[in-house]
């Protein structure tokens, strides 16, 4: 499933491993054993180790003196420091790829809505990766590269340190098409708007779990 075909193995291998850590296939804390994955993907260990370093630096693999390489585990302070992040960046990439956006890219984002809202529906846990990709796209659209890429990591973040929701997918389905509502208008200020509502939502959701977990303990 993750064979690796292309030239650019440190790339394609780092693709490969973080679509693994997405999928919940590598679970934070799980060590990586070097030998089995590169049997896995068909790469010898140089490619590994050098998309390690670059997954590590993504902050989703953290080396441990003596240990090895693990997928990284959050504390939940930290999860909350990922959202305070993604509240001020997101909302600039859903305003420029208002600005930016072509018709085939809204058509793709307006797929990934639909695909989502199925989805949602169903409260299928493939929701989360579907989630993902739609905010990946409005940053892709966004045509802000160092943007598109911490985004990536953090999304990642978020997904990789919770098993399920933090709140109902058919809400975020719906804030989903408030969004792309404003980036096919061409409102970039409505956009940045409703992308702030949506990561804010998801963040007090967030708080809103960790302290009841707090009373629970």
């Amino acid at each position: 499933m993750y064979g690796i075909e292309y030239q650019d193995l440190t790339g394609q291998v780092y693709e490969a491993v973080r679509d693994m850590i997405l999928s919940g296939e590598l679970q934070p804390g799980q060590k990586l054993i070097q030998d089995d994955l590169a049997e896995r993907l068909g790469v010898s260990r140089t490619p590994l180790l050098s998309a390690f370093s670059k997954l590590e630096k993504d902050m989703l693999l953290e080396s441990k003196p003596r240990r090895g390489m693990f997928v990284r585990t959050f504390r939940p302070e930290e999860l909350v420091q990922v959202y305070d992040v993604r509240l001020r960046l997101e909302p600039l990439g859903a305003g420029e790829a208002a600005d930016h956006a072509t018709g085939e890219e809204i058509d793709e984002l307006r797929r990934q809505c639909k695909l989502f809202a199925e989805i949602a529906e169903a409260k299928d846990p493939s929701a989360r990766a579907e989630d993902y990709r739609f905010h990946m796209q409005v940053m892709r659209m966004s045509r802000n590269d160092l943007l598109y890429n911490i985004i990536a990591s953090y999304n990642i973040i978020v997904i990789a340190n919770f098993y399920g929701f933090l709140k109902d997918p058919r809400v975020s389905a719906q804030e989903h098409r408030d969004i792309l509502a404003a980036i096919a208008d061409g409102s970039r200020q409505r956009a940045m708007k409703h992308m702030y509502h949506h990561i804010n939502n998801s963040r007090r959701h967030l708080l809103a779990h960790l302290e009841n977990v707090g009373d629970q303990g």
